[in-house]
């Protein structure tokens, strides 16, 4: 149960870094109403979830243009960016999507931003995932996956498997590893405050 605990809090971690796990209050009357519609209709280019991340993600990584509150104002070009192939705005689609409501739209727009090449639409829909059985090996391997992309909080959400051998067998050495990727944006950053907490788990 502590395992279990533990792994959803950090999920919850992977979340709110980028601002993803709150239902706000003064979500824009526009989004609210994009995210019905696209919940009612389910424009055909968006990807079905069955697929795991790690099976999308394509060769070459596309830098992210992701910035907080990029399609706040203009969701519906946002979306319509992202449905031409712009993975940032898929990205930001979903984000700003999330904070009105979970949804599987908002699951799907980060599938298709990490298909496009966007290592944290990956992780973000991976980080989803973890709460099933059925689905955590394919996290699992969707953070290591972007973690080799260097997305912070890939690298943390992994090493989180590796030290307490959740889903994959326990490898303090790899997650020490891994978990020195966490960093690049500073200490401050969340995934790095949390990737320095379970390095002291493991006497580091």
């Amino acid at each position: 149960m502590v395992h279990h605990a533990v792994r959803f809090a950090f999920a919850a971690l992977v979340l709110a870094s980028t601002g993803l796990d709150a239902l706000s209050a003064n979500a824009d009357d526009d989004a609210k109403a994009l995210l019905d519609s696209m919940q009612a209709t389910r424009p055909d280019w968006l990807p079905s979830l069955d697929k795991c991340p790690a099976d999308v993600m394509p060769a070459g990584e596309t830098k992210s243009g992701f910035y907080e509150g990029r399609c706040e104002g203009n969701l519906k070009e946002c979306l319509s960016h992202c449905q031409n192939g712009d993975g940032s705005d898929c990205y930001a689609s979903a984000v700003a999507l999330q904070k009105v409501k979970n949804s599987p739209v908002s699951e799907a727009l980060f599938l298709r931003a990490c298909a496009l090449g966007v290592a944290s639409g990956c992780t973000n829909r991976a980080a989803s995932m973890v709460s099933g059985h059925d689905g955590e090996p394919c996290a699992i391997r969707t953070f290591a996956a972007a973690c080799d992309r260097l997305d912070p909080w890939a690298c943390t959400m992994f090493g989180f498997h590796l030290v307490r051998g959740i889903g994959i067998g326990k490898d303090h050495e790899r997650a020490r590893q891994v978990l020195s990727k966490s960093c690049q944006h500073g200490e401050t950053d969340e995934a790095c405050r949390a990737a320095r907490a379970l390095m002291k788990e493991l006497g580091d």
